[in-house]
């Protein structure tokens, strides 16, 4: 199974994905959402975390994680947002995408790396 990133910024996205792959874990990057669900859609069993930005063009990462959680209930979705606050986590839209995790920008690749560790290895798929 892939991990895969989702962010606007093209180097961030490229570094986690290399990141992820001198780890141990395949993975794939998109820069357009839009492009991540529809791949997403066309192979939902083959992915089995998906990290995400929350700021982004054309679909945000929450809006993003619900499109994926109605195709995929059981994927792994890894929120990071250097704009997120307390309020979100009420919010009916956060609940109903059932993220996984939540990292704050800017977010230490060593951090990244032992969260999707941790998410690799829990068997629960959502908190």
């Amino acid at each position: 199974p892939i991990v895969m990133v989702v962010d606007d910024d093209e180097e961030l996205a490229s570094l986690f994905k290399r990141l992820l792959e001198g780890n141990g874990f395949s993975s794939v990057s998109f820069n357009d959402p839009l492009l991540a669900l529809k791949h997403f859609k066309d192979d939902p069993h083959g992915y089995w975390l998906v990290i995400a930005d929350l700021k982004m063009p054309n679909l945000n990462g929450i809006d993003l994680a619900k499109n994926i959680r109605n195709i995929s209930p059981s994927v792994k979705i890894l929120l990071i947002t250097g704009f997120f606050d307390d309020e979100y986590l009420n919010k009916p839209d956060f609940k109903a995408a059932r993220i996984s995790e939540v990292l704050h920008k800017p977010v230490k690749l060593g951090e990244l790396l032992g969260c999707v560790h941790e998410l690799f290895y829990s068997k629960v798929t959502t908190k």
